[in-house]
């Protein structure tokens, strides 16, 4: 049940499309916090060779993941299949690897836009694949990023070395001008590099007149290093302004939290790039470094103010003049739960954010980071009044709803598992039909019984398709006879989910009948769902 597929290669598309406009609740300073499993380790593995590229310790932009089957599984119902076979896999593997891909690639493209200087729109990817009638796996993943044709070093997928050395040579000029700015004020650096990008560039009209005719958006991604080679036969487009103040921004010590972000969209109805800056007192805030080289926006201020609108379009003035922007659809989740936000009121310099009361009171730290995420990820809140409760005990029905979230909140439409008739679980009534139809509940089922350290883990197994792990004996409270509970917990401890408990005798124990709580089940999910929280380092 082996075959491999031949790699396929995607474009990115460059129209918007028209999204409901959403208000971001959280932001991260990188775009890539809500990555599957799988798209984590793909990322992980391009940005090592992005980074390795960048530094001169390699050319290569191909790289095999270490995928596992925990890592990418699928059944045949989320391929859309009645039964899985060689002759109808293909396309539906090709199609959700391929979506992974896109989002990867977009995450990559804004967190490293100096190191990606080379990139062009197009990325590939090769895989083996066994499977059942019932479920298909990655047994390995290749995945490249294709190189400009004129900074190859030979193959699509090398950099050219003289490249590389011209790039590192530019990263030098701009750490000198970081350098020579380094004792002023937040808001002092950002107009200062506004002034410094604006005098070493000009805007490249023709360029942006033979725009249509170049397949990459914004023309040569050689962008960045036009601003900064001392060329003055070589000038940028939005895009150049836009990564050159980000990349001067991330080599800079700011007092207080300051990020920049790089936005995509329109300004106008043309396709433009900018930044948005969070300052110092929490607020963000638009700067547009290309209108500024221009005159539009002058030399008073180096954000537009006055901004009207949220989620994806923003009107802006700068004087007397107003400015829509309007994010691209595939900015929404980029950095936040929706679009980067504007502030509607001007930046005051020297305004610091009030220091936020801790969100909750009574998590100890062996649990914190896990919880930290179950509430970042949507799968549980607290109890009220600054409480999660970490030792409260669960039932069945919440820890499968905490697992069905973690899971992505698939649909299901199999029958109920139980009779609830009565009961106060409407809450969980899709996550118990999800379980019912990976069999991790059968029709006996109690939904509001207390659910056992061992029963979580039989639920997490079962999410996972009940994946072997090899292994000798740990736990001496894991009897190999009881055949289900034995493989969930032997896997648990293999993947890192779990260590159980030392006892004084040198000796382990899992305590599978001990009811779970709160902050146990989070902390499973946390090791389980996300590679780095393992308690393994190959997991």
């Amino acid at each position: 049940m082996r075959k491999r597929f031949p790699a396929m290669i995607l474009a990115l598309a460059l129209c918007i499309g028209l999204a409901v406009p959403v208000q971001a609740a959280t932001v991260s300073d990188t775009a890539g916090q809500n990555l599957t499993r799988m798209e984590q380790k793909i990322y992980k593995a391009l940005e090592d060779a992005i980074l390795a590229v960048t530094a001169g310790n390699g050319t290569s932009t191909e790289v095999n993941v270490p995928i596992t089957r925990q890592d990418a599984t699928w059944t045949a119902q989320e391929l859309s299949l009645s039964k899985i076979d060689n002759d109808n896999v293909e396309d539906p593997l090709n199609d959700v690897i391929g979506k992974s891909m896109d989002k990867v690639f977009r995450c990559l493209k804004v967190n490293r836009p100096f190191e990606m200087f080379w990139v062009g729109n197009n990325y590939n990817w090769t895989w083996w694949q066994e499977h059942t009638d019932s479920q298909v796996w990655l047994t390995s993943l290749t995945c490249s990023i294709d190189v400009i044709e004129s900074y190859r070093g030979g193959s699509k997928t090398t950099v050219d070395p003289a490249k590389i050395a011209q790039a590192k040579s530019v990263a030098k000029t701009a750490e000198s001008i970081v350098a020579a700015n380094a004792g002023k004020s937040n808001y002092e650096k950002l107009a200062a590099y506004r002034d410094e990008i604006c005098a070493r560039n000009t805007y490249n009209n023709d360029a942006n007149n033979a725009l249509l005719k170049d397949e990459y958006a914004y023309g040569d991604p050689w962008q960045l290093i036009y601003v900064f080679d001392n060329d003055p036969s070589t000038n940028a487009l939005c895009e150049g302004y836009a990564k050159a103040f980000k990349y001067l921004c991330d080599l800079s010590d700011f007092d207080g939290d300051v990020t920049c972000y790089i936005a995509e969209g329109y300004g106008g109805d043309e396709r433009h790039m900018w930044n948005v800056v969070r300052m110092e007192d929490g607020k963000f805030y638009l700067a547009d470094i290309t209108y500024s080289d221009n005159s539009q926006i002058g030399k008073d201020s180096v954000f537009m103010v006055n901004a009207s609108g949220n989620g994806e379009r923003y009107v802006v003035s700068a004087g007397s003049r107003e400015y829509t922007y309007t994010y691209l659809e595939d900015q929404e989740g980029l950095f936040t739960d929706g679009f980067l936000p504007i502030s509607s009121t001007p930046y005051t310099p020297g305004t610091n954010p009030p220091t936020p009361d801790p969100q909750f009171t009574d998590v100890p730290s062996w649990c914190s980071d896990a919880v930290d995420w179950a509430v970042g990820q949507n799968i549980t809140d607290g109890k009220g009044g600054g409480r999660f409760a970490p030792g409260d005990q669960c039932t069945n029905a919440e820890i499968l709803t905490f697992l069905w979230r973690a899971a992505g909140k698939p649909a299901s439409s199999a029958p109920l598992p139980a009779d609830i008739t009565g009961k106060n679980i409407s809450y969980a009534e899709t996550a118990l039909r999800w379980a019912a139809e990976r069999g991790m509940a059968d029709q006996g089922i109690d939904p509001l019984a207390l659910c056992t350290r061992g029963s979580a883990m039989i639920y997490i197994w079962k999410a996972f398709d009940e994946i072997g792990a090899d292994g000798a004996d740990l736990f001496i409270d894991v009897p190999a006879e009881s055949e289900t509970l034995f493989g969930a917990v032997y896997f648990a401890l293999a993947c890192g989910i779990t260590n159980g408990y030392a006892n004084a005798d040198g000796t382990f124990s899992f305590c599978p009948d001990k009811v779970c709580t709160r902050g146990e089940i989070v902390t499973f999910l946390h090791r389980a769902y996300v590679p780095e929280a393992s308690l393994v380092s190959d997991f």
